[in-house]
């Protein structure tokens, strides 16, 4: 269960990091910057962490792809980033491994 926790801290501070680095228009907003640049640094010791408990593909899949989906949502959503039929696709072919992943993950 600790893996999964840190898991899930991993991924919020890195969608977090993202979208702060958006927030800050390359180095106009420093404020911005700065804190995207502690919740980097929290991701790391975070997904150290959750790589204790948990198998590094599987935490490495789960990680990247869940963020990828998290900051495609939040750029479509707060930054208004225009997005297709195929993107939707793609990012769906995304959370689907996600979701078969963890399937797999269960029945070990």
């Amino acid at each position: 269960m600790k893996g999964y926790i840190f898991l899930i801290l991993t991924i919020i501070f890195e969608t977090t990091a993202i979208i702060l680095m958006k927030k800050a228009d390359g180095m106009t907003h420093k404020w911005y910057l700065m804190t995207g640049g502690v919740c980097y640094a929290a991701t790391f010791f975070l997904l150290a962490m959750a790589l204790k408990y948990l198998p590094m593909g599987y935490t490495n899949a789960v990680w990247a792809g869940t963020s990828t989906f998290l900051v495609y949502m939040a750029g479509m959503i707060w930054f208004k980033d225009k997005t297709s039929f195929t993107e939707i696709f793609f990012v769906a072919c995304i959370i689907t491994g996600i979701v078969g992943l963890n399937y797999l993950q269960k029945g070990k």
